[in-house]
């Protein structure tokens, strides 16, 4: 006899298809567990209208707008459609800064946490909106049934802050998808491994974007840079990145086609990831995946990640990012060949497909 499945619902992302990292991991599990679970996301009413699929269920949620408004009344609303609309058997909430609806959802609920770092380091918060988001974080952590966690350093510091039993669980990558771009490469007037890239969601002051201006700007060779982001973000921050660019740099809009994206990356000659606040990039992997040599910041939530296994600079210290990046230049036959191996070994390690069935046993368990 055939079981129904369980039904599970996420909260906590602006929706599908994924844009950030929490999006996509959200994505990842949903699209691994869709034949074994019934699976609802619930998601901003101005989701891309390109999302499709059998197996997975896209709740619309009509939002307000703007900065301070628009993801608190996504989360509350969802959570009242989820309270009153729906008869789920358990929610999985992510990011911190919804864990506010947690003690709405328990009434009804039991609820798997996962948190995605500390949103209130961002830059882009004033001290009112910073001191809701701490809140926020105590109540999700206060009121979960089980937490996670998708950085190991993270969840170590959080484990004592919080005197809680909080699992890590990394992000993974399913093998990034990659079609022939040249028509990008084309139109933005580059060629195959004479550009570093450097790419985000939004883009903020603490994904480190300026810090790699200031280095080019003191570096003298025919080197030419791609930023790809939303730009629209942080129009104050984009405008002093535009200021701060020489003719060697080329902006171009947010991509959310991963085939283009990922067709970019792919032929650039080196990735700079000078994040200065993440928790566990899914863009770090990915370009990891691609086989393209990195040369990143020094923060714990990226050298947990790759280990030794790729270049680091001090965190914020453009004159170190310098010399890390003239030396990739001048050494470019072993660093590749490094990024090769690198490529192997992070496609083992963080597999999706082996990564959600934590998710799975977590969510079985709690759904007795």
């Amino acid at each position: 006899m055939n079981h129904p499945k369980k039904k599970i619902a996420f909260l906590g992302i602006k929706g599908l298809p994924s844009k950030g990292g929490a999006d996509r991991v959200v994505e990842a599990i949903a699209n691994n567990l869709s034949e074994e679970f019934d699976i609802s996301v619930y998601g901003s009413h101005s989701c891309s209208k390109d999302f499709q699929s059998d197996d997975i269920k896209l709740i619309k949620v009509k939002n307000l707008r703007g900065k301070h408004l628009s993801s608190f009344s996504l989360f509350l609303l969802s959570s009242f459609h989820a309270l009153i609309c729906k008869n789920f058997d358990l929610v999985h909430v992510h990011n911190t800064d919804a864990g506010f609806i947690i003690p709405l959802l328990r009434l009804k609920y039991k609820v798997i946490a996962t948190s995605h770092g500390y949103p209130y380091k961002r830059d882009k918060w004033n001290y009112l909106a910073k001191r809701f988001l701490k809140f926020s974080e105590a109540l999700f952590f206060q009121n979960s049934s089980v937490i996670t966690c998708v950085s190991k350093s993270i969840s170590e510091e959080l484990n004592g802050r919080y005197n809680k039993d909080i699992h890590f669980i990394p992000n993974g990558i399913d093998k990034p998808y990659i079609e022939e771009q040249d028509y990008i490469i084309e139109e933005l007037g580059l060629e195959d491994k004479e550009f570093l890239c450097f790419a985000a969601g939004r883009v903020d002051p603490t994904k480190g974007c300026h810090i790699l201006l200031q280095a080019l700007n003191r570096i003298n060779r025919n080197i030419s840079v791609v930023a790809i982001g939303d730009f629209s973000h942080k129009k104050d921050y984009s405008k002093k990145l535009f200021q701060m660019a020489d003719e060697r740099v080329k902006f171009v809009p947010f991509i959310e086609d991963k085939k283009d994206l990922f067709g970019i990356i792919k032929r650039a000659k080196l990735f700079v990831f000078p994040s200065t606040v993440e928790a566990m990039s899914m863009m770090l992997l990915e370009v990891a995946a691609l086989g393209v040599p990195i040369i990143c910041s020094d923060i714990p939530e990226n050298t947990s990640v790759l280990e030794d296994r790729t270049i680091y600079f001090k965190s914020e210290d453009v004159k170190d990012l310098i010399e890390k990046i003239e030396f990739c230049l001048d050494n470019y036959n072993a660093i590749s060949e490094r990024a090769v191996k690198t490529k192997q070994w992070v496609t083992e390690r963080y597999n999706w497909k082996n990564i959600v069935n934590k998710y799975k046993n977590i969510y079985i368990a709690l759904a007795q």
